[in-house]
């Protein structure tokens, strides 16, 4: 796993003029420059919006080069740093849930004087920021790679203040939205939420706010933010949040990144209760096929269904259909209980991969 930052990095590339049907700016580079092994590549760009040069950062998904898919996109302000962590997260995540994988696309400054105070804040820059990123940005992504029109927007601290006014100023701009520690305490929230919908019914969104815990009032403001939604009773809207325990501004960036992101792109299960008497069926030894020397016991503790190996401490199983189990430790792995010929067993493995093959024996 790499754990380069990218301090903004740049290279000075031949200049030409690109002409793209609804992009106003200037690609200033031939192609792209390659960096950290031709995981990402960037772009030097000039925007005609803003009238200054950016660098455009995008990160490809595993199996870019070798497929004909086309991938979702997740934008991300303050691109100079931001890429390698959403990377890194992905890499992580990957290892533990089934993810969908987007095309990650960062915008910062490069060498140049960095100017997020401006660009992130709705009440300087922030409007023609968007404008930048709507009317060029977003284009020059569609026109040069293979991607859907799912979008989504990540910004922390000032991006998160950014990310706030697009969710409520544009709300068809972005299918999801990720707000991270806005650096204005979030006190702009609930006003800003009171505001949209004096005109509007619905919010049809998938948000994600995060903060890390020290920060008490940003805390207390996302917690009320969320309450507040939730009462408005929108149909097409899904939020959820969470406060990183024991982290300050700084420290909290990468678990809140990591949170949104698993929030959005990796695969969870909704647990369900299924009663006792239901379970007990499942309980008994099993041993794996082809190796009866690799021996589980499966049993209720607490009214739940555990399953452990020898002397290896018990991992609970959550059940998310009648017969359909997995682990918090690992939601990647599906476990489902099946019966043959009046004998139980059971299938375990991951998406992709051929299941694992328990047989009861008592």
């Amino acid at each position: 796993m790499k754990k380069n930052s990218i301090k903004f990095f740049y290279s000075v590339s031949i200049l030409i003029f690109i002409s793209l049907q609804v992009v106003y700016g200037q690609v200033k580079s031939e192609a792209p420059v390659k960096m950290i092994e031709n995981e990402i590549v960037l772009w030097d760009y000039h925007s005609k919006t803003i009238n200054e040069d950016y660098t455009i950062y995008v990160h490809f998904p595993p199996g870019y080069d070798t497929s004909k898919t086309k991938y979702p996109v997740l934008y991300m302000t303050d691109g100079d740093w931001n890429m390698t962590v959403a990377m890194n997260c992905f890499n992580m995540l990957r290892q533990d849930y089934e993810t969908t994988e987007p095309l990650i696309v960062g915008i910062g400054y490069g060498t140049r004087t960095n100017m997020r105070s401006r660009d992130l804040n709705p009440a300087t820059g922030g409007p023609n920021f968007l404008a930048f990123i709507e009317k060029e940005v977003i284009p020059f992504v569609q026109s040069k790679y293979r991607v859907t029109d799912n979008k989504a927007l990540y910004g922390y601290s000032y991006g998160g203040m950014f990310t706030t006014s697009v969710l409520f100023g544009h709300p068809d701009l972005f299918d999801m939205i990720f707000i991270g520690a806005p650096g204005n305490s979030g006190r702009e929230l609930i006003p800003a939420a009171q505001k949209y919908f004096t005109d509007h019914k619905d919010l049809n969104s998938r948000v994600f706010l995060g903060v890390g815990s020290y920060e008490h009032l940003t805390a207390n403001n996302i917690e009320l933010f969320k309450a507040y939604m939730l009462k408005q009773n929108c149909k097409h809207l899904d939020i959820a949040t969470a406060i990183t325990p024991n982290a300050a501004h700084g420290a909290a960036l990468a678990q809140v990144m990591q949170n949104a992101i698993a929030f959005a792109y990796c695969k969870k299960h909704r647990p369900i209760t299924v009663p006792v008497n239901e379970l007990e069926k499942y309980t008994g030894n099993y041993t794996l096929a082809g190796k009866p020397e690799l021996k589980f016991k499966f049993y209720i503790a607490d009214n739940n269904l555990y399953f452990k190996e020898g002397d290896e401490l018990p991992t609970q199983l959550v059940p998310y259909t009648k017969d359909g189990f997995f682990m918090y430790e690992n939601e990647k792995t599906d476990i489902s209980f099946k019966e043959e010929n009046g004998k139980m067993y059971i299938l375990a493995g991951s998406p992709g991969e051929k299941p694992d093959r328990l047989d009861r024996v008592n």
